[in-house]
């Protein structure tokens, strides 16, 4: 079910990747839009799975949302109430600091490589994609193994 976005993902950093610096010049519109398009479509995949609970690429929301979480640890008393902050607390710090430590070694690995270092990110995208495929394979497997008598 998201195997397709990820996929479409994966193409438009390759394509970008290999032909960004040839492009840049005449067709710096369409590189531009193609990245954030991409973006988009990842930030819409990993909304849709975490079920509205992480946003990839909105930090002004995410900065919102944990100032109200913050402030809320004020006013809810219950045991219950104030771990599940802390957890939403947590998450979202942990959401923020690896945005921008990706932020600065993608910023760093760009101006070291250029597009290129699109390839290596459609790279992870697609090795992630095999783990996924070879990881419920073998769940599915082990399910059928215990079923046979």
């Amino acid at each position: 079910m998201y195997t397709v976005p990820i996929v479409i993902e994966c193409f438009i950093l390759m394509i970008i990747g290999f032909y960004g610096h040839r492009m840049t010049h005449d067709h710096s519109d369409t590189v531009a839009f193609s990245l954030l398009f991409a973006m988009g479509l990842q930030n819409s995949l990993v909304t849709t799975i975490s079920n509205a609970q992480v946003r990839t690429t909105h930090l002004t929301g995410l900065f919102t949302d944990l100032g109200i979480e913050m402030s809320q640890l004020f006013f809810y008393k219950s045991k219950d109430q104030r771990h599940k902050l802390s957890s939403s607390i947590k998450l979202r710090l942990t959401i923020i600091t690896f945005f921008f430590i990706g932020g600065l070694i993608g910023g760093i690995s760009y101006s070291a490589t250029g597009f290129s270092i699109l390839i290596f990110s459609a790279a992870v995208l697609a090795l992630g994609l095999v783990y996924d495929y070879l990881k419920f394979g073998i769940i599915y497997l082990h399910q059928r193994i215990k079923r046979e008598p």
